[in-house]
């Protein structure tokens, strides 16, 4: 029996180890490109906007491109490098997350409970649906990145709303 249970153990820690985040580092700032996928305008332009917005709001947007996530799931990333580097203040919890992975192809929002009610699941969809991937299809990084940061701006000001149900 005791060896059953070590070999459960050993398996579940095997298994969950190959999804195990792996930071890609400290953040230098509000947009921080470890994929390398901005030019340097592009980054001193949104990082001077993101830096704008949260001196005269305290909310924190933070944009962040990785080559990859490590087989781990962008949900799953999103949250512990939200958690890791502590995106808006402590006291609020007002910080959001514009993650890209460039090998997976997969973006997120994470929003932090703070904002939640301004930048809802489905508002945060409709900007990655919207505003960001129709241009990531064209493979212009920058300008989908400072489309889908205006919006996030737009959304936690009020003026950006997720499209309401029409009934059928």
């Amino acid at each position: 029996m005791a060896l059953r249970a070590f070999i459960i153990t050993l398996f579940l820690g095997v298994a969950t180890s190959a999804f195990a985040y792996s930071s890609p580092g400290s953040p230098t700032g509000f947009v921080n490109d470890f994929a390398g996928v901005l030019n340097p305008a592009e980054e001193t332009s949104l990082e001077e906007r993101l830096s704008a917005y949260a001196a005269t709001t305290s909310n924190e947007i933070s944009v962040v491109t990785v080559p990859n996530i490590g087989g781990d799931y962008i949900e799953n990333y999103a949250v512990r490098l939200f958690e890791e580097w502590g995106i808006g203040t402590s006291k609020n919890n007002n910080g959001v997350l514009l993650l890209l992975a460039i090998e997976e192809r997969e973006l997120r929002i994470e929003v932090g409970y703070g904002l939640e009610g301004a930048l809802p699941d489905g508002v945060a969809d409709r900007i990655i649906r919207d505003e960001i991937v129709p241009v990531l299809q064209e493979d212009n990084y920058g300008e989908a990145l400072r489309r889908g940061s205006e919006a996030i701006i737009a959304a936690t000001a009020g003026e950006y709303a997720a499209e309401s149900a029409t009934p059928d």
